[in-house]
């Protein structure tokens, strides 16, 4: 379940002229994020899709723009600092699991490359989150990522993006070691955007 409110920044769009005025310039939002522990468990693997557990995020989203707001020449700066809160799962292995608030930072440049493309350099920071099982702790995690993120917009509804993220402070030997890569494609359909395409027919 996910929650956003923004706090800082331009009015929202209701109208297509508030969306053709839009400029981020310094926007702010509160971000509420809460997971239930629904679905299937099983308490005898160490590792399950479910956990068994309530835990949430509380974040602040913050975008700055940078110089004009020309499509096909936008820069962005944008940061997200939360901290992850986790409840106890009570039957992990027949032991109770633990885990310690857990802090975040990530921090996104974009630029567009194109009116249709654009790209980012990525970067991750995550740091405590130390878990403990029936009391014994283990090791604080203190992981930074770097990465890049490719975006196109294939038509006004539908766009694609691409991106690799690695661990970079990850040479020692109990260090958390991660590469992932990143492919989703998104549909989104909204009045707005209905009157734009309207609006560029009749042009």
């Amino acid at each position: 379940m996910n929650s956003s409110l923004n706090f800082l920044g331009p009015p929202a769009q209701r109208t297509l002229a508030d969306a053709m005025r839009y400029e981020p310039g310094l926007s702010m939002d509160f971000l509420a994020d809460i997971a239930l522990p629904v679905g299937e468990y099983d308490s005898s693997r160490p590792l399950n899709l479910g956990q068994n557990r309530v835990y949430g995020r509380l974040g602040l989203p913050t975008i700055i723009q940078l110089g004009s707001w020309v499509p096909g020449s936008r820069t962005t700066l944008e940061f997200l600092p939360a901290v992850w809160m986790f409840g106890p799962n009570n039957n992990y292995l027949g032991q109770t699991l633990k885990t310690d608030p857990l802090f975040q930072l990530d921090a996104h440049l974009t630029r567009d490359l194109t009116e249709n493309l654009w790209g980012s350099l990525d970067a991750a920071w995550f740091q405590g989150g130390q878990a403990s099982i029936n009391g014994v702790a283990g090791n604080r995690l203190n992981n930074i990522g770097l990465g890049v993120t490719l975006g196109y917009t294939i038509n006004d509804n539908i766009a694609l993006t691409i991106g690799y993220k690695s661990t970079i402070n990850d040479s020692a030997p109990d260090a958390l070691r991660m590469d992932n890569f990143m492919v989703s494609l998104v549909f989104g359909w909204h009045p707005l955007i209905q009157g734009a395409k309207r609006l560029k027919s009749e042009q």
